[in-house]
């Protein structure tokens, strides 16, 4: 489902079972994968985007930051600048208005 993006907000991703706070201090970075039976070319940005999105924020959050609905703010803002550049991010929220959300299509 697009609302999957939440349960980042409730994982941490330095809770890792059998690691020394020494090793967790060697982390330097992450990642998001994207995979799927549903998944090709014609829809892997729009399913990758705004997972990983989420996926960055928290990593780079701080580990207290838990707010959905700040964070679906950002998400949705982050999402339209992604379609101002014809990156087709899928939407996170039913009722999102951004103005270049169909640029990248002819119409006509």
């Amino acid at each position: 489902s697009v609302m999957d993006w939440k349960d980042t907000t409730t994982s941490e991703p330095y809770d890792i079972p059998g690691v020394t706070p020494e090793q967790l201090e060697l982390i330097i970075g992450g990642e998001a994968c994207m995979w799927g039976e549903y998944v090709d070319n014609t829809n892997i940005l729009s399913r990758t985007f705004p997972r990983a999105t989420a996926v960055a924020e928290r990593l780079w959050s701080s580990q207290k930051q838990r707010n959905t609905g700040d964070m679906q703010f950002r998400l949705d803002k982050h999402r339209c600048s992604m379609c101002a550049r014809d990156i087709p991010a899928e939407t996170i929220i039913l009722r999102s208005y951004c103005p270049f959300e169909f640029s990248g299509y002819d119409m006509n």
